[in-house]
């Protein structure tokens, strides 16, 4: 028997951020106010969908005065469509509180829906994705980088970028925006490697406070009792830091191969690991294969040193351990 599945949109917000996308902040002023161009694939994304089982309803909201554009794609995809009015013409509707008590409404009186996508929808939605896989729903989210959506895609049981759908092509970088948005473009790339990232800067502060365990490392028993004195030691430098950005500073680590088990059962680090500057090679390292590696077009060192640190002193650095590195691959081949 196929999968039921339920397909909610947030309209206005998610063509915006296409716009963003492709104009950079002048997107906000071409998104405002005027008859819009078509910027969503609309039959991909519902192809998309459709790859979870059949579609049982699918439902858009947004202010649809500027989005005539958008009727016929809708139509063949028998949208049901929600109007919101706008405070005024120069923002986008607030869909939220509609949006949210129509989709938990729908999927409470729908028990058979087995999964529900959500389009264009930002963190404000996660106390809504929660919600529906406490209803048993599997939730697939669809965005893009110019949504603030960093925590949807981790409690999403799935998260594609709109722009690896078949058949998109993501837009050139307009001028002027392109040293602002390669350095989240590239965490976008670590997230898809399998590289889930604290804020740049919380992560190079880790980076110094594992380098402060060298000296009496072995008196941790767990990886909780690290990760307590981790977050005892960012709190004092980052008031506000959290325990989930200390456990994916450690996590970071692991896949350095930074700890090496031991026969008494507490944890250590491997042997060749005696400085701050061998755990900031290993986490280079590893970001240079996840990230640079991963790349059509040659690395922005300058970029990548902000994506992993907060700050572009370490670009050079970058650059000779990539050199180094894929001059030892070549050496192996």
């Amino acid at each position: 028997m196929s999968d039921i599945v339920a397909v909610f949109w947030d309209f206005e917000h998610f063509h915006q951020a296409l716009m963003l996308d492709k104009h950079g902040h002048s997107g906000h002023k071409k998104a405002n106010g005027r008859l819009q161009p078509k910027m969503v694939n609309v039959e991909a994304v519902m192809d998309f969908a459709r790859s979870f089982g059949q579609v049982l309803t699918n439902e858009a909201f947004g202010n649809w005065h500027w989005m005539a554009r958008y009727q016929q794609p809708l139509a063949l995809e028998e949208t049901t469509l929600f109007h919101v009015f706008p405070e005024d013409q120069y923002t986008p509707a607030d869909v939220f509180p509609q949006m949210v008590a129509r989709v938990k409404r729908f999927i409470q009186d729908n028990e058979d829906v087995t999964n529900v996508v959500l389009v264009g929808m930002d963190d404000d939605c996660v106390q809504l994705v929660e919600d529906l896989k406490k209803l048993g729903c599997h939730v697939h989210g669809l965005g893009t980088d110019s949504l603030k959506d960093d925590v949807l895609r981790e409690v999403c049981d799935e998260f594609k970028d709109y722009y690896e759908l078949p058949g998109i092509k993501r837009p050139n970088a307009p001028s002027g925006s392109r040293s602002q948005d390669l350095p989240k473009f590239y965490l976008r790339v670590a997230a898809q490697q399998g590289v889930r990232m604290p804020p740049p800067k919380i992560m190079w502060i880790g980076i110094d406070i594992y380098a402060s365990f060298l000296r009496d490392f072995g008196q941790f028993h767990s990886f909780k009792e690290l990760d307590d004195e981790c977050y005892n030691q960012l709190s004092q430098d980052v008031p506000g830091a959290t325990m989930t950005e200390v456990k994916k500073i450690r996590q970071v680590l692991f896949k350095c191969y930074l700890f090496r088990p031991s026969e008494d059962g507490l944890i250590s680090f491997q042997e060749d690991i005696q400085t701050l500057a061998d755990i900031e090679d290993c986490y280079f390292e590893l970001m240079l294969k996840r990230i640079a590696n991963n790349l059509r077009e040659p690395t922005d060192y300058s970029a990548l040193s902000i994506a992993l640190t907060g700050a572009d002193e370490s670009a050079d650095r970058l650059k000779a351990l990539h050199e180094e590195l894929n001059s030892k691959l070549e050496e192996e081949q």
